[in-house]
């Protein structure tokens, strides 16, 4: 890994915002280094975004919370996974096994653009999944945020091919191709289109192994598990399950609306979210 370009810093209250591309795979990696003014630095945050449309409808509060964090001593770094936004790569190529070294190797940039020893890792939705197997896998990582995680893959695959069945009553006022077709399509080479975007077998099937409460995890640092929803209602049974399997997890409940999807109203920060984050990260 090696940082390739480096665009010229942009000045944002007490931060400054860095534009740049690092190198995996051979691919060249969009990435956005929020850096504090002062003094203290904190621990780095790198942000792992949600799959497709939703990483769409996420970015204007992804970056607000980027913005606020860094303004509190956080260095962020925000980054598109490969095939993602400005990142080089086909969407069609990207599965759960290059999400994950795509963020490993964001974490090691973020280590070196701040000299840090460890990190902390911020994950929305199918991010949320991803960050908590880098987690796993890793000994440089102290913190880790979920917020609505992706626990159960498979049923996530699932509401994804749902969407392609929603999208074929539209365009033809019937399903064309059940499920079952859709898995044929995909085992037959041809990716199957989701909100436009186009899913492999490979991500399809690395996609439905995912089962985050399963087993317990073998990241051993405070945890901070959001179930985020709109009304306010009793705690989900996976993310708790979800939360008992870390050793130092902590399960909150926030209402906010799931920015997440396209919703009446413009989202530019989801505050009821950012403020019980922020509380837990001040309560370390």
């Amino acid at each position: 890994m090696q940082v390739q370009h480096r665009a010229g810093a942009a000045a944002v209250g007490a931060m400054t915002e860095t534009p740049f591309f690092f190198t995996v795979d051979d691919l060249s990696l969009f990435g956005v280094f929020h850096a504090p003014s002062g003094d203290p630095v904190r621990l780095p945050y790198v942000f792992c975004h949600p799959f497709g449309e939703e990483k769409l409808w996420t970015h204007r509060a992804w970056v607000s919370f980027a913005r606020e964090l860094s303004r509190r001593g956080h260095p962020v770094l925000r980054f598109d996974l490969r095939g993602n936004g400005d990142s080089e790569g086909d969407f069609a190529d990207a599965t759960i096994a290059t999400a994950r070294r795509d963020t490993a190797a964001a974490i090691d940039v973020a280590r070196r653009r701040t000299g840090a020893d460890r990190v902390g890792l911020l994950g929305l939705r199918l991010g949320a999944a991803v960050a908590t197997l880098v987690a796993d896998e890793r000994t440089d990582v102290a913190e880790l945020i979920l917020w609505s995680p992706i626990v159960n893959g498979n049923r996530f695959a699932q509401d994804l091919l749902r969407v392609n069945l929603a999208t074929q009553m539209t365009l033809f006022r019937e399903v064309q191709q059940d499920r079952a077709a859709l898995v044929a399509q995909m085992r037959a080479g041809q990716p199957v289109t989701v909100d436009g975007y186009p899913m492999s077998l490979d991500a399809y099937e690395q996609l439905c192994a995912v089962d985050l409460a399963a087993a317990a995890r073998t990241y051993a640092h405070r945890c901070l598990v959001v179930q985020v929803e709109r009304a306010a209602g009793r705690p989900l049974p996976e993310l708790v399950q979800l939360t008992a399997r870390f050793q130092a997890g902590t399960h909150v409940q926030v209402q906010e609306e799931p920015f997440w999807k396209e919703i009446d109203r413009f989202y530019e920060e989801a505050p009821n979210l950012t403020a019980a984050t922020l509380a837990w990260l001040e309560a370390a």
